[in-house]
């Protein structure tokens, strides 16, 4: 490796681990991905892409192509299950508001188009190359092993592999993810199954029809159901309800989604208390359209790099699950991981690229670093907040004392300035440019 030249490896070639590799090829940053996989993880189900993560991915050059292959809308919608009424609308896109659209998508299409674009821009992915440990660090690069016993060395090494990262447990020992003690059921179906009016399919999320979607339908003291469009013509639904789960199910989950009768028998548990579109939505549902999502969480981590381990000299670093894995109750998991990339990258193109250091200490770097986590912190906390409230909707028997009014709710998330931010980061870490 020229010790001249800054040089970043990418551990995990997923959604977040693509868009950093992007997002740093756009600073001019030479890049590489690793995966321990023959090829992309591909584990299914639908994404929420708001106008924060959406924003990133226009960015990166993939949004026009994504915007025709998702269903777009600008609200969602709880719902009375009783009486129909409409008992809140929540703006979660829109061209006036936040100059963008909500999406819904399934997570192949978003990871094929990253894919794609990294392949285009030359960025070499190295498929079947397993992380296993940091051999070593010093005040200028890092070098790591791989499962056949050979060896890198990068500037940087990122760990974007994910809730279960192995380059977390070398900045983090011990650390593992929390089960959060609820897990999601979901299913696909074709939305002809819902027998909507005839009247609400011309456009499924306008507020007048009888059933907007998405909506989560509510039924107080007994939970809700949601039902979100997730193809471009809006034909296809993926309906979720959420189930507190014991401390037991931790570990077997693997069992309970092999067992579709059991959990399609959970799945449908209350239904009949429900409107006809709900009991219509879950009265068929085959078995490979269903799934378990558990809910984890990573304890707060005091640092996002290796600055702190032992032996460490901050040249290792996380973000995205590896980091903060979220539950998806507001939709923010996949979406912070974006941020988290492309100010990630802004940041050190700011710091190594376009300042009048000619060379960075391994001291800013670090002031620098430790400044983008703070700042990526204090907006997952926030997002936790956000989760709190999605989850007292959705869930039976919450205090109505709890429950805060959300109609500008998400302007702060979804109306991110990037460059702001980082200018912030680089003004907060002193680093003189």
């Amino acid at each position: 490796m020229d010790d001249s030249a800054l040089c970043v490896a990418i551990i995990g070639a997923g959604l977040s681990g693509l868009a950093l590799a992007l997002a740093l090829h756009q600073q001019g940053i030479n890049t590489s991905v690793y995966e321990a996989r023959d090829a992309p993880l591909d584990i299914g189900g639908g994404l929420m892409l708001t106008p924060n993560g959406l924003k990133v991915l226009e960015k990166l050059g993939i949004y026009q192509f994504l915007n025709t292959q998702g269903y777009n809308f600008d609200r969602i919608y709880f719902q009375d299950g009783d009486s129909g009424r409409i008992l809140e609308t929540i703006e979660y896109g829109g061209l006036k508001r936040y100059g963008i659209r909500a999406l819904r998508t399934y997570r192949r299409t978003v990871l094929k188009e990253l894919l794609a674009k990294t392949h285009e821009e030359g960025i070499p992915i190295h498929f079947g190359r397993k992380f296993t440990q940091i051999v070593s660090e010093t005040d200028d690069n890092v070098t790591w092993e791989f499962a056949d016993g050979t060896t890198e060395t990068a500037s940087l090494l990122i760990g974007a592999d994910g809730i279960h990262s192995t380059v977390r447990r070398y900045l983090a020992p011990g650390v593992e993810p929390t089960f959060g003690s609820m897990a999601a059921i979901v299913a696909a179906i074709p939305t002809a199954q819902l027998e909507l009016p005839k009247a609400d399919l011309d456009d499924l999320n306008n507020a007048s029809n009888a059933n907007p979607l998405p909506g989560g339908i509510v039924v107080p003291k007994v939970g809700a159901f949601v039902i979100a469009p997730q193809t471009f013509s809006g034909d296809e639904v993926m309906i979720t309800v959420q189930r507190a789960m014991s401390e037991a199910t931790h570990g077997h989950w693997t069992d309970l989604d092999a067992d579709k009768e059991a959990l399609k028998a959970l799945f449908r548990q209350n239904a009949d208390r429900f409107p006809p579109m709900v009991q219509n939505a879950v009265r068929d549902t085959p078995h490979a359209n269903l799934k378990i999502w558990p809910f984890y969480h990573i304890p707060r981590l005091n640092r996002w790099t290796s600055a702190q381990a032992p032996g460490g000299c901050g040249r290792v670093a996380i973000l995205g699950d590896s980091a903060h894995a979220l539950p998806p109750s507001a939709g923010q998991g996949v979406n912070q991981a974006f941020e988290d990339a492309y100010t990630f990258a802004l940041v050190l193109g700011r710091l190594f690229l376009n300042s009048s250091i000619q060379k960075p200490t391994n001291d800013q770097l670090q002031k620098t670093l430790y400044s983008w986590q703070l700042f990526r912190q204090a907006r997952v906390d926030r997002v936790l907040d956000l989760n709190r409230q999605m989850d007292l909707r959705r869930m039976p028997g919450a205090p109505d004392k709890d429950i805060t009014a959300m109609d500008s709710a998400f302007d702060w998330p979804f109306k991110i300035d990037f460059d702001a931010g980082v200018t912030e980061c680089m003004e907060s870490a002193d680093v003189t440019l």
